[in-house]
C-alpha cells in the first residue's frame, strides 16, 4: 500500500507546488489588478457564449480521441462498445492529469482497464499495438501542426531566439520519439533485446523479488503479439483512414479551446500563434519529463507575451484555458473513474 500511495502524494505535492509558482508568476509578473481590469472589460454575453464553447470543444475532443482508439481496436478485431472505450479514455485522461510527469500513464491506465475485458491469445499484445498506433497518430498530427504553425509564425513575426530554440527542441524530441516507436514496432528482435536488458537491470536491482524467467516469457509473448497487431495495421493501411480523420478532428477541437478563450475575452489572436503555443504545451506534457501543472501555465503565458500579446491578457487567458483543459477535464475524469469503480464493484458482487 505504501508504494501505491507514493505516486499520489508526489502528484499532489507537484500540483500544489506548481499552482503556487503560477500564482507567484501572476502576482509578480502580471499583477492581479491588471487581471481584474481585463475581466472588467469583458462583454458578459460574449464571454459566456465562447467560454461555454470552450468546455464543449474540450469534451468533444475527448470523444473523437476515443473514436480514434475505438476504430483502431476494431481494425485489430477487438470489439468493445464505444461507451466502454469512452469511459476508459476519460479515466486515462484523469490519470494523465493527476500524474503530469508520467508520460505514458494514460496509456498504461487504458491498457490495464481494457485488458480486464479479455484474455484470448495475443489480446494484450493487440491492445498494446492499438495504443502505440494511437499515440503515433496523435504525435504525428501534433508535430505536423507545430511545423505548419511555426512556418507561418516565422514569416509573420520576429521570433525571439528562446522561442526558436524551444520550437526546435520540441520538434526534434517529438520526431525522435515517433522514429523510436516506429523502429521498435517493426524490429521485434530489437524490442526483445531492449526488454531483456530492462529485465536484467531490474533483476540486479531487485534480486530475488522478481522472477526474471517468468516476466521474460510473458514479455516476449506480449511483444510477439504486439508485432502481429502492428503488422495487421500495416497491411491494411485503409483501416487507418477513419482513425486519422478522428484524430485530426480531436486535435483541432483541443486546439480550438486555446482560441475561443481569447474570443471570450474579446481579443483576437493569430491562429498560427495558437497552434504554436498549443503544440508546445501539449508536447512538454507528453515527453518523459513532462511539466506539471503550474509550470505548463508559466510556459504558455510566457510564450503569449513573447508573441506581443499583453501580459495581463496572456496571464488571464492562460488561467482560463487551463481551467478547462486541466481542472474541468480532471473533474470529468474523476467522475468517470468513480463511475467505473462503482460498476466494477457491482460486477464483482
Amino acid at each position: 500500500m505504501e508504494s501505491s500511495g507514493s505516486p499520489s502524494k508526489k502528484a499532489v505535492a507537484l500540483t500544489v507546488l506548481g499552482i503556487f509558482l503560477f500564482i507567484l508568476y501572476l502576482y509578480y509578473f502580471v499583477g492581479f489588478e491588471d487581471i481584474l481590469n481585463v475581466i472588467r472589460n469583458v462583454d458578459p454575453v460574449v464571454y459566456v457564449i465562447y467560454y461555454s464553447l470552450t468546455a464543449v470543444a474540450a469534451l468533444l475532443s475527448i470523444v473523437f480521441f476515443a473514436l480514434t482508439w475505438h476504430e483502431l481496436l476494431k481494425s485489430l478485431s477487438i470489439n468493445f462498445k464505444f461507451k466502454e472505450v469512452m469511459l476508459y479514455c476519460l479515466v486515462a485522461r484523469f490519470v494523465d492529469l493527476l500524474l503530469p510527469t508520467e508520460a505514458v500513464s494514460g496509456e498504461l491506465a487504458r491498457l490495464y482497464l481494457a485488458s480486464r475485458r479479455g484474455d484470448g491469445e495475443g489480446f494484450v499484445g493487440k491492445l498494446t499495438a492499438s495504443l502505440v498506433v494511437h499515440r503515433l497518430l496523435c504525435m504525428t498530427i501534433t508535430l505536423a501542426g507545430l511545423m505548419i504553425g511555426s512556418t507561418i509564425v516565422f514569416f509573420s513575426y520576429k521570433v525571439p531566439d528562446f522561442v526558436s530554440n524551444l520550437l526546435l527542441t520540441v520538434s526534434a524530441g517529438t520526431f525522435f520519439t515517433i522514429v523510436l516507436l516506429l523502429y521498435l514496432s517493426f524490429k521485434v528482435d530489437k524490442a526483445i533485446k531492449l526488454t531483456d536488458l530492462t529485465l536484467q537491470i531490474l533483476h540486479k536491482l531487485l534480486g530475488s523479488r522478481i522472477n526474471i524467467q517468468k516476466w521474460r516469457s510473458k514479455a516476449f509473448e506480449t511483444i510477439e503479439a504486439f508485432n502481429r497487431g502492428i503488422n495487421i495495421v500495416r497491411k491494411d493501411a485503409k483501416a487507418l483512414i477513419k482513425p486519422l480523420i478522428y484524430a485530426v478532428i480531436s486535435w483541432f477541437l483541443h486546439l480550438s479551446t486555446y482560441q475561443t478563450v481569447f474570443y471570450a475575452l474579446g481579443v483576437n489572436v493569430s491562429f498560427p500563434v495558437s497552434i504554436v503555443v498549443f503544440s508546445i504545451s501539449v508536447a512538454v506534457q507528453t515527453v518523459p519529463i513532462g511539466l506539471p501543472v503550474g509550470l505548463v501555465e508559466i510556459v504558455m503565458a510566457t510564450l503569449y507575451v513573447l508573441f506581443k500579446i499583453d501580459i495581463a491578457v496572456s496571464g488571464t487567458a492562460t488561467a482560463l484555458i487551463r481551467a478547462i483543459t486541466f481542472w474541468f477535464e480532471l473533474f470529468v475524469g474523476y467522475v468517470a473513474a468513480q463511475w467505473l469503480g462503482i460498476k466494477m464493484v457491482f460486477k464483482e458482487a
